[in-house]
């Protein structure tokens, strides 16, 4: 099982492919899902080849030589999304190539996300990354249709309901409640998740949200710690220096 949602967009591209086309071999070091759209092409990982058409998504791993490649009509449009998984986390659970049911399926969410990436507006990154999240979550939930674990099924149901807005106020309480399980299961399938607690992961979503107004906006400190869910600025102040190594204040300046 997949110990962690956290993920961070590197890049992202729709390509409308031609006959001819190709990337070399290679391997990169994060993740890289290739969705198809429309069209077929080849695909090869390591000494394997396969052939992918509509509807099929593929996933290459860090250090795995694959190329891809375009020999004939009609030919391949996908979307290739780059991106990070926190250092200590296990490789994702998902098959090198899966047929993701019905075509198009994934469509709609990738197309948001593309969005998203090319306008970079307001929050865009805070945004981008919950919205990958979300289509790591449907893409198991259509490869495991009703067989999907029910401790997924569980803690998914938290954290959207976390993500519709991380400054609310939770409390343990009204979390376990949404999960449908005891407090200690609830727990304990929270951090085999997201390999922390409740608290901590709030915190995290907080801060990358605060993060996101102090490079964005000109909101005084104060407001931002407010409108991140914070009631104490310096509270806030101290928190975001332990997750960033730095101040608020100097953090915005650095990088302004």
């Amino acid at each position: 099982m997949w110990k962690h949602l956290e993920v961070e967009l590197d890049y992202l591209v729709r390509r409308a492919t031609f006959c001819g086309w190709q990337i070399a071999p290679r391997r990169i070091s994060n993740y890289e899902l290739v969705y198809v759209l429309r069209g077929q092409g080849d695909i090869c990982l390591g000494s394997r080849q396969f052939t992918v058409r509509t509807g099929d998504l593929v996933c290459f791993c860090p250090g795995v030589l694959h190329s891809l490649s375009v020999a004939r009509q009609p030919c391949m449009e996908f979307y290739g999304v780059h991106f990070t998984l926190p250092s200590g986390v296990d490789r994702l659970p998902l098959p090198e190539v899966a047929k993701i049911e019905p075509p198009g399926r994934l469509e709609p969410l990738f197309k948001s996300l593309f969005e998203i990436y090319k306008q970079k507006t307001y929050l865009y990154q805070w945004r981008q990354n919950l919205l990958l999240e979300q289509i790591l979550c449907e893409i198991l939930s259509a490869l495991h249709g009703e067989n999907a674990p029910a401790e997924l099924i569980r803690i998914k149901k938290v954290l959207e309901h976390i993500h519709e807005d991380p400054a609310r106020p939770f409390t343990l309480e009204d979390l376990t409640a949404r999960s449908g399980v005891k407090k200690t299961l609830f727990l304990q399938s929270f951090r085999r998740m997201t390999g922390t607690t409740p608290k901590q992961y709030i915190l995290g979503l907080r801060l990358e949200y605060a993060r996101d107004l102090l490079l964005e906006t000109d909101v005084p400190v104060a407001q931002v710690a407010e409108r991140c869910g914070f009631s104490d600025s310096f509270y806030f102040s101290r928190c975001f220096k332990n997750h960033f190594s730095t101040s608020p204040r100097q953090y915005r300046k650095e990088h302004a």
